[in-house]
């Protein structure tokens, strides 16, 4: 009985990680509309202006309000480093120094690092699960690349190196993040985090300088509630809750199915036609984290 609840419980999480997907592979639409008209920094910081205290209703409302033990204030700080304010002010950068389909690929790198460093958490690396993961990184590259690998060109250099990085931030974010989960509930540690992260994006947005809200338009409006409220609220809880009760490999393989449902919300809503390359490599990601959520 206790096996079978516990095999149910996976499988809400398992759902809960494809909405989130879902929902992560719509934000690349909406971040680069947005770009159009704010700068990436002022883009990242109302993000989470508007995420932080909606957050923070959440906690409330549900009655989770937990205060930080004073030593874990350093991991919580850290957390709002890699997981907010440097994850988005790198990946909003780099979204105008390279195209959203190289991002698309290579912020999976996340994967791997997320892989090694859950070596320190004791958690089991088979070779079905290294296998898996492979698998699914060849599956994301023929999608989004269509077959033609034409990565670190001299035209996006930079902005490819930038999202390399920011995989390396969410790694750090998903494992650290993973270690306070057994002391604090996914809200908490998330609206500290968003908190803190929120608050250290403020000279950044000085730097760029303050664009006035007044002055958005009803679709930039639009995009950062969709960012800040689906992409950062609802997903950043689900992603935590997911780890509570899933090995972190097999948590973070989901994000290769993002570039997959990006190639259908493209084929459905700007008339994309899906290729030989999209199909072949949406079957090798699926089988890829079927492998690395499995075994």
């Amino acid at each position: 009985m206790a096996e079978s609840s516990a095999e149910n419980l996976r499988g809400v999480h398992v759902l809960a990680l494809l909405i989130t997907m879902l929902i992560w592979a719509g934000s690349f639409v909406f971040i680069k509309i947005s770009l159009r008209e704010i700068g990436p920094f002022n883009l990242a910081f109302y993000r989470f202006i508007l995420a932080s205290p909606a957050l923070l209703l959440v906690v409330y409302f549900r009655k989770k309000f937990q205060l930080l033990d004073a030593k874990d204030i350093p991991k919580i700080l850290v957390l709002a480093i890699t997981g907010v304010t440097l994850l988005y002010a790198v990946q909003f950068v780099a979204l105008v120094y390279t195209t959203a389909t190289n991002s698309s690929i290579l912020i999976n790198s996340s994967v791997i690092f997320i892989a090694i460093m859950s070596l320190f958490l004791g958690e089991r690396f088979t070779k079905l699960k290294a296998f898996g993961i492979c698998l699914s990184f060849i599956g994301v590259v023929l999608i989004v690349s269509n077959g033609k690998l034409e990565f670190f060109s001299s035209k996006t250099f930079i902005g490819d190196m930038l999202i390399i990085f920011d995989g390396f931030l969410w790694a750090i974010y998903t494992i650290l993040g993973k270690s306070l989960l057994e002391k604090y509930n996914p809200e908490v540690l998330t609206a500290y985090a968003f908190a803190l992260g929120s608050i250290l994006l403020v000279p950044f947005a000085v730097y760029e300088g303050f664009s006035n809200p007044i002055t958005f338009s009803t679709t930039v409006w639009i995009s950062l509630l969709y960012l800040a409220l689906l992409c950062s609220v609802f997903a950043y809880v689900m992603w935590y809750s997911a780890l509570t009760a899933m090995d972190a490999t097999r948590v973070a393989v989901f994000v290769y199915i993002v570039p997959f449902f990006t190639a259908i919300m493209a084929f459905f809503v700007l008339g994309e036609r899906l290729g030989a390359f999209t199909v072949l490599g949406g079957i090798l990601t699926i089988a890829g984290l079927y492998l690395t959520e499995r075994y």
